[in-house]
């Protein structure tokens, strides 16, 4: 018998969620939605999704979605991203 559950993390709650923050160029501030709806990622996956990004292989449309390749007059160039708590 263990006094741990099954499955459960050790040493922490349940994972943090983050949104992802993005400032376009023009200097709206947007947050990363997909499929309509804001998208969230754990924690480790958001820090790595924020050190990785390519800015210029995508552009966000003004609903929070990203989008590749630009959509003129619709979509904004990004200039960066970042990640923030849920």
């Amino acid at each position: 018998m263990s006094v741990f559950r099954a499955g459960a993390r050790l040493g922490e709650g349940a994972p943090r969620r983050y949104k992802i923050k993005i400032t376009a160029r023009d200097g709206r501030v947007l947050y990363w939605h997909k499929r309509g709806q804001l998208h969230t990622l754990e924690e480790d996956v958001a820090r790595v999704f924020v050190q990785s990004f390519k800015p210029e292989l995508f552009e966000v449309m003004p609903d929070g979605s990203m989008v590749s390749p630009p959509r003129p007059g619709e979509s904004a160039p990004i200039e960066r991203v970042e990640r923030e708590a849920v």
